[in-house]
């Protein structure tokens, strides 16, 4: 049981998906829950710098709020969402191996599969499934 996401785009547990996005939002100066120093789940908020909007980072804003058991993004958010991953991909990339099913390609890898996942679903103008 885990998260499939079409594309090749992500494929292990529903937490190994949230540490990624923990890495991301780390990135991009924020957090992600759990945050760091708590070990529960039930504070679903998420935050990252300032100068990252809905409006100027709607990619981010998707791959953050995302759910991680179903649901799709269109093709023409795949781009967004690509195109603003890449731009964090060295800073993540330099978080190291990680644990679990991120510890296969490492932080950074994991988020390349990602990305990779995202464009190859646009150029096939599909959306990218989570299920």
């Amino acid at each position: 049981m885990g998260l499939d996401c079409s594309h090749d785009a992500f494929r292990g547990s529903y937490s190994a998906f949230n540490r990624l996005r923990q890495a991301v939002a780390k990135a991009a100066g924020g957090s992600f829950p759990p945050h760091e120093g708590s070990s529960f789940f039930d504070d679903l908020s998420w935050y990252v710098s300032d100068e990252y909007t809905r409006e100027n980072s709607p990619g981010l804003f998707e791959f953050l709020s995302h759910s991680d058991c179903d649901g799709e993004i269109s093709p023409e958010m795949c781009i967004n969402v690509a195109d603003e991953l890449s731009q964090l991909h060295s800073i993540v990339d330099d978080m190291g191996e990680g644990t679990g099913h991120i510890s296969r390609r490492g932080y950074g890898g994991t988020l390349q599969r990602f990305i990779d996942g995202c464009r190859l679903a646009a150029k096939n103008n599909e959306c990218l499934t989570f299920e």
